[in-house]
């Protein structure tokens, strides 16, 4: 049993937490008779430029520059990256359990958002999904040009909303998120499933 605190705040990701984050079922959706989606999964998804994209470090534009300086990219791949960065968002599948959890635990406690994020299409999130305005306070790691795991925009969520770290839990569903978390003293969730993280919640003596 951990040892029960006094839990103010309660900290959510977004990406595999809130919702899954399904690249192969994106492009599917998105684009479904390319040619060209082994590469988009390789060379965008899941590629050094999309994290560079999520910390702030590189535009839409600018990851197109380098894909046609590496790859010679056609027009027409060219406007499906487009599509995909921009639309990527409407086809995250939401957590529907996840969701009434970060609902009802806003009526008790004060609820933010740290996500791994770019700009533009989190504000298409919001404006998809309602709820999520429902948080005290949201960083987005492209807005500030830091992305967990560095300890840097950790920091920032916490003295940008005065939170002690002590009074805080972070439910993520990476490892080494949550381990710049607890070097910060903030009480950790490794996010596994729904009913995983009510269990983990209720060990801190959370009303769920």
């Amino acid at each position: 049993m951990l040892m029960k605190k006094k839990i103010k705040h309660i900290i959510f990701d977004v990406g595999n937490v809130l919702f899954n984050y399904n690249p192969s079922h994106i492009i599917e959706c998105l684009i479904p008779n390319s040619k060209s989606k082994q590469f988009y999964l390789d060379h965008l998804f899941n590629s050094d430029y999309w994290q560079k994209m999520d910390r702030g470090d590189l535009s839409l534009k600018g990851v197109k520059q380098k894909l046609q300086q590496e790859h010679t990219l056609s027009s027409l791949e060219k406007n499906e990256i487009t599509t995909l960065v921009t639309h990527f968002v409407d086809h995250l599948i939401l957590n529907s359990d996840m969701k009434e959890l970060f609902l009802s635990l806003s009526k008790s406690y004060n609820i933010y958002i740290l996500s791994n994020f770019q700009s533009k299409p989190f504000q298409r999130l919001l404006s998809n999904h309602d709820f999520l305005n429902q948080a005290k306070g949201i960083v987005v790691s492209a807005d500030i040009m830091m992305k967990k795991p560095e300890i840097g925009i950790y920091h920032f969520l916490l003295s940008q909303y005065r939170l002690l770290p002590h009074e805080c839990i972070f439910i993520d569903d990476l490892s080494e998120n949550i381990k710049t978390a607890k070097k910060l003293l903030i009480n950790p969730i490794l996010f596994k499933s729904f009913q995983q993280t009510t269990q983990k919640l209720k060990q801190y003596n959370i009303a769920i």
